[in-house]
């Protein structure tokens, strides 16, 4: 991956598409990669109901209700435990690299678990991951995709819903390596195997004293752009959820 700056969470993550370079992982297992948003102690939402909901932070007199939260993924890595036999892998590099395009991750806004991945991995234990939360470059699969999805021309994050009532669109230009150990590590056998990726998308425009931040305050150029950024990149938490409730 090109060199960034790199943002290292806890949990456990799968990702789409892996090809094994190490010669006694031959097998492969169908994996599926879910994303979650719902609060913490939350029960999963069912039925026509959820369609109904939205995630919505109060704050004194202020509120903020999003209806729509959307990033673009591309560049995944996992990290063997052991790399020593894979043919240019050592122990600090990677031998497991998927070349993946732009992809557009809907998350979900309501208290559900949504599974946005489905695919297959080789067998065997992995001791981290990484992948890249960036918006469209200028090569032809990016502009393929931006031409699909013009409202993420250079843009890697698109939110929209309310503040205090009144319409937003929060947008985000962040180029950033995520990095995620698994502790311990990550043994994918045979059998259902499922991650969900939890993004916390009540603190990205929330201050550590519960104040909250106008998401128009937060868009490139504008003073709590540099705030939003952070939070966005320490919101994100992953776990093995073979059932898919989103704990």
């Amino acid at each position: 991956m090109q060199s960034r700056n790199v943002a290292r969470v806890g949990g456990v993550l799968l990702l789409l598409g892996v090809a094994a370079c190490d010669s006694t992982n031959t097998g492969r297992q169908g994996v599926g990669v879910s994303f979650s948003t719902k609060a913490t102690g939350t029960l999963l939402m069912a039925g026509p109901n959820s369609a109904r909901a939205a995630i919505t932070v109060t704050n004194g007199a202020n509120s903020l209700v999003i209806t729509k939260a959307q990033l673009v993924l591309r560049e995944m890595e996992m990290k063997l435990s052991a790399t020593t036999t894979c043919a240019t892998g050592t122990a600090t590099d990677s031998c497991e690299r998927v070349v993946l395009g732009p992809t557009l991750i809907d998350l979900p806004v309501t208290d559900v678990v949504t599974t946005a991945l489905t695919t297959t991995v080789p067998l065997g234990t992995y001791r981290e991951i990484e992948f890249d939360i960036r918006r469209p470059g200028t090569d032809s699969a990016d502009l393929v995709f931006v031409a699909a999805n013009p409202n993420f021309n250079n843009v890697s994050i698109r939110v929209e819903g309310t503040y205090n009532g009144t319409a937003f669109v929060f947008t985000s230009e962040l180029d950033q390596e995520v990095e995620i150990e698994f502790n311990p590590p990550l043994v994918v056998t045979d059998g259902a195997n499922n991650a969900t990726i939890k993004v916390d998308l009540r603190a990205w425009f929330t201050n550590t004293d519960g104040t909250l931040i106008s998401p128009a305050t937060a868009n490139p150029g504008q003073p709590n752009a540099s705030i939003v950024a952070e939070k966005i990149k320490m919101s994100l938490k992953a776990f093995e959820d073979d059932d898919k409730s989103g704990s």
